[in-house]
């Protein structure tokens, strides 16, 4: 059974909240994650020690505040959260994911690729004073997310993408996971989105799924550190994985994008020789196939997501390995009236 936890509040009491929730099980979890990432990836612990907590100082001020409300409230200190956050940055995951119409309504369908396994079980639920009441996919304790969704129908995601042009300061410049949590809480369609993303720079690429349930209006947006193309549906789907289709990547850079390709080229193949009546099952089963879903050893499938935003449905995999095929997929069951 999914863990849908919620919390609502300024950004300290929440943060506060969602650390008094963990006690020192946040430690556990922040120890076991860097952990997993030194021994797929190899952290630089000298890097770390040195630019953790300089990176903290540079996100914005109110997600500090709900960082720190979680550090009093766990007791767990402010520099290992810091840690946490500012090593996984630095991961490179695979994502697959697509939007389709199905019987006159946009679903998504998203395989999230990354370490750890059976941890990804959580949900939560954060109602901040003055902002959209959102949703979002992740560890425990986690305020941040790839994957989330709001109170106003918005669903939204990211797969990565890598980037040759980093900002070279930290003005207005966001990490794609607080791009995520920021967009869902000030946004309520396409256009709030792409607003943010002009408004903004980027530390990392993303492919950006953006689903407006109210509208009926989805869109990908190719996005670098510093720029963007926005992609729309070709007749009733459109789909990403962790390569451009549109921005042309500078000829100085070699990114090898042969299993993205792939992926992205198998779900196409199921798409078109499918008359797709049976949501959600046929997405699942597209997700499910092992020319999508990633079973790699330095990159598995660990929670994947099937989601009308018309309907408000959502059902969610993750407690088998890999995730979209060896999961109980449950359908979520939520109340943004807390």
């Amino acid at each position: 059974m999914t863990n849908i936890t919620y919390f609502k509040g300024t950004r300290e009491e929440v943060g506060f909240q969602i650390g008094q929730s963990m006690g020192d099980r946040l430690e556990k979890i922040i120890n076991n994650m860097v952990e997993s990432m030194d021994n797929r990836f190899g952290i630089n612990r000298a890097k770390l020690q040195k630019e953790a907590m300089t990176w903290f100082y540079s996100i914005p001020e109110d997600y500090q505040k709900e960082l720190q409300g979680m550090s009093k409230g766990s007791g767990v200190d402010l520099k290992k959260i810091a840690d946490w956050y500012y090593s996984d940055k630095c991961i490179k995951n695979g994502c697959t994911s697509f939007f389709i119409k199905v019987n006159n309504n946009y679903w998504a369908g998203r395989n999230n690729d990354y370490i750890l396994p059976k941890f990804w079980d959580h949900i939560n639920i954060i109602k901040v004073e003055d902002k959209i009441p959102v949703m979002l996919f992740g560890l425990k304790g986690d305020i941040f997310t790839g994957t989330g969704y709001n109170k106003e129908k918005l669903w939204i995601h990211y797969n990565w993408l890598p980037i040759w042009d980093k900002p070279d300061n930290t003005d207005n410049v966001l990490e794609p996971f607080i791009f995520i949590r920021k967009a869902l809480e000030e946004s309520e369609n396409l256009k709030d989105v792409e607003d943010l993303i002009n408004t903004t720079k980027r530390t990392g690429g993303m492919n950006l799924f953006v689903l407006d349930g109210k509208k009926e209006e989805c869109a990908v947006f190719e996005c670098t550190g510093q720029t963007y193309i926005k992609r729309l549906p070709k007749g009733d789907y459109i789909i990403g994985a962790n390569h451009y289709n549109s921005l042309e990547v500078p000829g100085e850079y070699s990114f090898d994008f042969n299993n993205s390709n792939k992926r992205q080229k198998r779900v196409k193949e199921l798409i078109e020789k499918d008359d797709f009546k049976k949501a959600p099952q046929d997405l699942i089963d597209i997700l499910s196939d092992k020319g999508v879903e990633q079973n790699t050893k330095r990159s598995k499938t660990v929670y994947a997501n099937v989601a009308c935003p018309a309907q408000d449905l959502i059902w969610f995999a993750y407690d088998g390995f890999p995730a979209a095929s060896q999961s109980s997929w449950e359908k979520l069951r939520w109340d943004w009236n807390f």
